[in-house]
């Protein structure tokens, strides 16, 4: 059974989920979604995180707030998804905040993705551990 939060958005109320994932380079990413009504099923809403220059530590993320605006730090914590770091990066004119997901959370959310994202931590990592080089 799937976690459900709801979301006030476009002065809609929407059940939303999330799905653990990974970036090209292995960074950390959160994708959202919705369950539609007609449809009767959960379909792909939005993306929570961003991907930006760099390596992430181990359930880091930039939050996409050029999409969905700071209200979505607010929900973020209400629901005790992660903190802030206090790190921010910029991308063009927008300024994207870090916050540290919380493992527990990131395991009843999606298992078999947050496992598929530790698994290519540690092979990127084992990676580097031996000098190799891996292409994204």
């Amino acid at each position: 059974m799937r976690k459900v939060f709801k979301l006030k958005k476009y002065w809609e109320d929407y059940r939303i989920t999330l799905r653990v994932s990974f970036y090209q380079k292995g960074n950390l990413a959160i994708q959202m979604l919705h369950w539609d009504k007609k449809e009767r099923c959960w379909l792909p809403w939005d993306s929570l995180t961003v991907n930006l220059e760099g390596k992430r530590e181990k359930d880091h993320a930039f939050i996409d707030t050029n999409n969905h605006g700071e209200e979505i730090l607010a929900w973020i914590l209400r629901y005790g998804l992660a903190v802030p770091t206090g790190k921010e990066q910029q991308s063009g004119f927008c300024i994207y905040p870090e916050y540290r997901f919380r493992e527990k959370v990131l395991r009843e959310l999606d298992k078999d993705g947050y496992e598929e994202y530790l698994a290519e931590l540690e092979k990127r990592s084992a990676g580097k551990k031996s000098g190799r080089r891996k292409s994204a």
